[in-house]
């Protein structure tokens, strides 16, 4: 049951939002040409009597009329499931798209994202926003579309069933039993049986199916870090080291796959034998009223595509029991997601006025330490002053920046910041794969920026790829550490903050380089806050301030 709830909490904000109107009427165009598949084989189940008793009666000249008949159905249901094939995708990306951003919206929304990375969080968002997301979406229409298919063969075909099945009497210790309708009955207590058999020997998939999910995430996450930091691992000479990491996190795969071959090898023994003995079953569960010379060879025929049809509908959840562990592994990795979303307290809010930044007692903890890690700090910036921030290394210099910057959680105090924008530069800046004027623009786009990205680039020192600002590759690997924080510098100059905060922005620079760069910025925006963490004393006389941090 909380599979099911987590389930319908995923799904409301789509199926059950106004706007869908058309997402329902393509889900109930697919259903609809799906049950017109069964109807259709209703006619198909009559025309199995009518052509076998031909057959049986040599009557050939019923042969040709009755195998145009079964063309046309034929014709009918390719038309039937290829046009419900292509209405049943265009829902799957529709449902996928809306799921997908109304993670990504989340996730994205107040710093979510970082946010998150603070805390223990659940494995690889990125898996369950870019394949969890498809695989619910694909899964669910798919069970829901083949349930109804089923209930449609059980009300289709039963009534034919009880009728050809007629009453079967025997006597058990003397007295006689009458049953109506017994293959019916026989279906239905065959195929229950075997569904709970199913349900023993399969249990255990869900669990396996979730740590399959989390093993190939956390490979592919290994592979993509391997290839960012190719450089480093190269100077390291680390690609041995990195060969038994892949190995390692391999092994996790191959352990889970194991481990599922074996479940479902057991499953599959099963679901195999249940088959062929369905194949068998009406036959023999038939032949006592056709020895009887009660009903005709092509009754029995009839009866026994009958048989299959109600047994199928009844099966549903034997035949579709690894795909529903699937499914349900699906929505428990998204509803964790979800859950550890909606769980994040609220983000503290600065206050936002006048044009002078104040904080007051203001308190850092860092993360899973409730005790602060600072001695309360206050302090009044007016537009244009430079502060440096000093102190030994991991004392919570960066976690005081972030918390300024509206970034860290975990304080108290109060913080008064100045209307306008305020950005906030980290030692190594986010490079995207992208076209290089779309590096420098962000997150702006450049068609917003009405700038000479060229004389920009030249004003930072990247004079030499001002011809490159079309083309797009993995800036990340092709910059420098140095060029990468010019980067950082050239999309200030774009923005042109009101309040700025710098964590060692300079750090891969040479002196003569980052004071260039800081004088730029004090001739460029004057009226600027800055708070600054570096520990290039030659660049000291850039502030009018000075704030040692202690520990608290």
């Amino acid at each position: 049951m909380q599979t099911l709830r987590r389930f319908f909490h995923l799904i409301r904000p789509y199926w059950f939002s106004r706007a869908q109107w058309l997402a329902w009427t393509l889900l109930l165009a697919v259903l609809g040409l799906s049950l017109a598949i069964i109807y259709i084989g209703v006619f198909i189940n009559q025309w199995n009597k009518d052509f076998y008793d031909a057959l049986t009666a040599f009557d050939t000249a019923k042969i040709l009329p009755l195998s145009i008949q079964y063309l046309t159905y034929m014709a009918l249901v390719v038309l039937c499931v290829s046009s419900a094939g292509w209405l049943r995708k265009l829902l799957l990306i529709r449902w996928r798209r809306h799921l997908t951003e109304q993670l990504q919206e989340k996730w994205l929304r107040e710093h979510n994202l970082y946010r998150l990375s603070l805390s223990v969080q659940p494995d690889n968002p990125d898996q369950r926003i870019a394949e969890d997301c498809a695989m619910l979406a694909e899964k669910s229409i798919d069970l829901l579309k083949n349930f109804v298919m089923n209930m449609a063969k059980i009300i289709a075909f039963v009534g034919i069933l009880w009728e050809i099945s007629g009453t079967l009497s025997f006597q058990i210790a003397g007295q006689e039993v009458v049953i109506h309708g017994y293959l019916v009955w026989l279906a239905l207590f065959y195929t229950l049986l075997c569904s709970l058999l199913t349900h023993w020997i399969g249990r255990k998939l869900h669990p396996l199916n979730v740590q399959k999910q989390q093993a190939e995430a956390n490979f592919r996450r290994t592979l993509l870090r391997l290839h960012d930091n190719a450089e480093q691992v190269a100077f390291y000479r680390g690609e041995e080291t990195e060969k038994h990491r892949l190995a390692t996190y391999f092994a996790h795969i191959e352990r889970n796959w194991h481990a599922i071959m074996g479940r479902e090898f057991r499953l599959e023994t099963f679901s195999a034998a249940y088959l062929r003995l369905t194949n068998i079953l009406p036959l023999f569960a038939v032949m006592p009223l056709y020895l009887a010379k009660t009903i005709t060879f092509g009754t029995m025929m009839q009866a026994r595509s009958a048989f299959a049809s109600v047994q199928d509908g009844f099966g549903w959840f034997m035949d579709f029991y690894k795909r529903i562990m699937e499914w349900a592994a699906c929505v428990q990795r998204l509803a964790e997601f979800n859950e550890s979303l909606a769980q994040l307290p609220p983000l503290p809010t600065p206050i936002i006025q006048g044009r002078t930044l104040v904080c007051d007692a203001l308190q850092v903890a860092l993360p899973h330490q409730p005790q602060p890690c600072l001695v309360p700090f206050s302090c009044a910036l007016q537009p244009g002053d430079w502060l440096q921030l000093q102190g030994p290394s991991g004392i919570g210099k960066s976690a005081l920046l972030r918390t300024l910057a509206g970034l860290w959680p975990a304080y108290a105090g109060k913080i008064s910041l100045p209307l306008g924008n305020v950005l906030f530069l980290p030692q190594k800046s986010y490079l995207p794969f992208a076209r290089l004027d779309e590096l420098l623009c962000y997150p702006r786009r450049p068609t917003e920026i009405q700038a000479d990205l060229g004389q920009l680039l030249q004003m930072v020192g990247l004079a030499h790829l001002s011809t490159q600002l079309e083309v797009a590759r993995d800036w990340a690997l092709r910059l420098s550490g140095g060029e990468q924080q010019r980067i950082a510098f050239a999309r200030l100059l774009l923005q042109r903050p009101q309040v700025i905060f710098c964590d060692e922005n300079t750090n891969q620079l040479d002196i003569a380089s980052a004071r260039h760069l800081f004088s730029l910025l004090k001739q460029q925006l004057p009226e600027a806050i800055v708070i600054a963490v570096t520990h290039q004393a030659e660049l000291a006389d850039f502030f009018n301030s000075q704030y040692v941090l202690q520990r608290g």
